[in-house]
């Protein structure tokens, strides 16, 4: 059985305004797992997301991760959990793929053969290598999200947070972004998934969570919640509300 990797307890974040983002979440999370966190827009999605690796802070109750305390660990937990943006143009930083690629190595003082190899052996593992002296803002959407992700995974992290990855992208940009994520976890890789529309990736999924009004409304495997999904504003997927059960997306 594998072990857990994060612990949240009774989580509630509430924004300047008044507005209650978040409202006694309580789950466990294991290494491996790949989670859809579905629900309509608003419905505490992102918020989540970012309390996960310290960019958003509970005003109470707690997030351990690896048994620390996200809040107290800070650099410790963004080395272990690393986020993907929904806009990858606001992500990337660099004037070339390469430099973008090693810009956080860069901001901790890695040497520079050490970032040289790493930032190489990613940019060959995402098929991104013959690109590393393109200026990003050149490249395709699907290839800004896959440089978003390289830049991610050089800091070996062992979660992903994703905030609807497949926005914006094109039928082959969605498909390049989707076989990426389901190798990274195949390849070990904790995947967190924060999306409205589900059905390109439910095949993969271990389990999805359904969140409405910064509250978790229904936990489970995707066989058990799909029939679920619409009763909370998210689209079922047209196989099963076709009766042909759960068909993968990939052709």
């Amino acid at each position: 059985m594998p072990g857990k990797i994060i612990e949240i307890d009774t989580v509630c974040h509430t924004f300047a305004d008044g507005y209650k983002g978040l409202k006694n979440i309580s789950l466990s999370i294991s290494k491996g797992e790949f989670i859809i966190l579905a629900g309509k827009n608003g419905s505490g999605k992102t918020t989540f997301l970012r309390h996960l690796n310290g960019l958003l802070l509970p005003d109470s109750g707690k997030i351990m991760v690896n048994n620390k305390n996200v809040s107290n660990n800070l650099v410790r937990t963004r080395k272990t959990i690393g986020m993907v943006f929904q806009d990858a143009d606001a992500q990337i930083v660099g004037d070339t793929v390469f430099d973008e690629v090693a810009f956080g190595l860069e901001n901790l003082k890695f040497k520079r053969a050490k970032i040289n190899k790493k930032v190489s052996l990613i940019l060959e593992y995402l098929n991104l290598f013959h690109l590393r002296e393109r200026n990003p803002s050149t490249l395709s959407g699907g290839e800004k999200r896959k440089i978003a992700i390289a830049g991610i995974l050089v800091m070996d992290p062992e979660v992903i947070l994703f905030d609807e990855p497949f926005s914006n992208l094109d039928y082959q940009g969605t498909i390049q972004v989707l076989k990426t994520i389901i190798d990274l976890n195949r390849s070990g890789h904790t995947i967190i998934i924060a999306t409205h529309d589900i059905e390109t990736m439910i095949c993969e999924a271990t389990r999805i969570i359904i969140m409405e009004d910064g509250v978790i409304k229904k936990d489970g495997k995707p066989h058990d919640i799909v029939k679920h999904l619409e009763s909370h504003g998210v689209k079922e997927p047209c196989s099963s509300r076709f009766g042909l059960g759960l068909q993968p997306w990939l052709p």
